[in-house]
């Protein structure tokens, strides 16, 4: 006669239970830390584009004076600021127009009708929980056409 074994099943839903629930938090921590990277880098882009807006559009009453390093750091500086981003964090690189970012312009002048760009990138490093941390970087090129 032949004995039949009966293993318990007891407590085997809890560990099921203990194994999926660890798979939706983790699941979910990448979802907001993914969330939370992808609005960093909108709002690095959005704050290069504001300095590169700033360098190319002509400044104080209509004559063609362009800003400098600082005031262009500053707008992009104040605009991280308002998206509550530590600007000494980030790397902050420009190239004005004045510097030849486009190799086949000749430097800008006034009235020259040159179309130099403006180069602005930000780095910015974003940090995960236990990975350590990626450096989130943007550039941003806009053009002079005046």
């Amino acid at each position: 006669m032949r004995k039949q074994f009966r293993h318990s099943e007891k407590g085997a839903e809890l560990v099921e239970m203990a194994f999926a629930i660890l798979l939706f938090v983790v699941l979910m921590i990448g979802v907001f830390e993914f969330g939370r990277a992808y609005n960093i880098y909108q709002n690095i882009t959005n704050a290069a584009r504001e300095g590169a807006r700033f360098v190319v559009a002509p400044q104080r009453g209509g004559t063609i004076n362009y800003p400098n390093n600082s005031e262009v750091s500053g707008v992009i500086s104040n605009f991280m600021q308002s998206s509550n981003l530590d600007p000494a964090s980030g790397t902050i690189n420009i190239q004005l127009n004045n510097q030849n970012v486009d190799p086949s312009c000749t430097p800008c002048s006034a009235g020259g009708g040159c179309a130099c760009g403006t180069r602005v990138s930000i780095s910015y490093p974003f940090s995960f929980l236990f990975y350590g941390g990626v450096n989130l970087s943007t550039t941003v090129l806009m053009r002079n056409e005046s």
